[in-house]
């Protein structure tokens, strides 16, 4: 989809879901992803890392394979944790 060594950056990821679902604005997106529209906005702006679980959310909804996603983010991580996942090993 993109270029892999692109840096880590939330706002081009929700720009390409947006344009993807055909929607106006960051309140419609959030309500299609099923989070609060401030949660949005503290991940877009980097308050917040987007979760793997965010990641098979999206996924779920746009059609958008985990790995193109996570390309898309500028995510390099080797491997992603659930939230759920992590909260019980830690």
């Amino acid at each position: 989809m993109t270029n892999p060594t692109l840096p880590y950056d939330p706002s081009r990821l929700f720009d390409l879901l947006r344009q993807r679902l055909q929607l106006h604005s960051d309140k419609a997106l959030a309500k299609a992803l099923q989070i609060a529209p401030p949660l949005l906005a503290r991940l877009r702006h980097r308050g917040l890392p987007v979760s793997g679980s965010l990641l098979l959310r999206i996924q779920d909804v746009s059609g958008i394979a985990v790995d193109d996603l996570r390309r898309v983010l500028g995510d390099r991580r080797r491997r992603l944790r659930l939230a759920i996942a992590a909260r019980r090993a830690g």
